[in-house]
């Protein structure tokens, strides 16, 4: 099977986590599960929102525990299909001056073997953000490895 092309300003991240579809799904669709997951494993959630349907908003605060940044992201749900599919808006500003426009995050879950095979394509992003953008979502599915199997 062959690399899809991913346009220039989009980076794709893949990892098979060791947990069923339904609990990968639901560590990410459920406020409770996903703010221990909190964006990375240098930040804590402060407050979290989700409303997983096509047209439902969600929105997080987090707060990186070394800096005391915090970082606002929000977004809406464009295509929610359970189990298999969510695909949402991305915007996030820090209270510290950083804004970057909305972007946007598809994120597919299949099952495979060894657990889910989860693929986050993030695309519309500024020139130059593609490296942490993929350094972030690495540490974020390793983190959510850990909940979706201890769910």
């Amino acid at each position: 099977m062959t690399k899809p092309t991913l346009a220039p300003d989009t980076v794709q991240v893949r990892r098979v986590l060791a947990a069923p579809v339904a609990r990968v799904w639901r560590a990410w669709t459920d406020p409770a599960l996903a703010a221990r997951w909190s964006w990375g494993s240098e930040f804590d959630t402060v407050v979290i929102s989700l409303d997983c349907r096509p047209g439902g908003a969600w929105t997080q605060q987090i707060r990186n525990r070394d800096s005391g940044e915090t970082w606002f992201f929000q977004g809406v749900f464009e295509q929610v299909e359970p189990e298999r599919l969510l695909v949402h808006t991305f915007h996030f500003r820090s209270d510290r001056g950083t804004e970057e426009p909305p972007s946007l995050v598809r994120i597919e879950f299949a099952a495979v073997e060894r657990g889910t095979l989860v693929t986050i394509t993030h695309s519309r992003l500024e020139e130059g953000h593609k490296h942490a953008t993929t350094a972030g979502w690495t540490d974020i599915l390793g983190l959510m490895e850990t909940v979706a199997t201890s769910a």
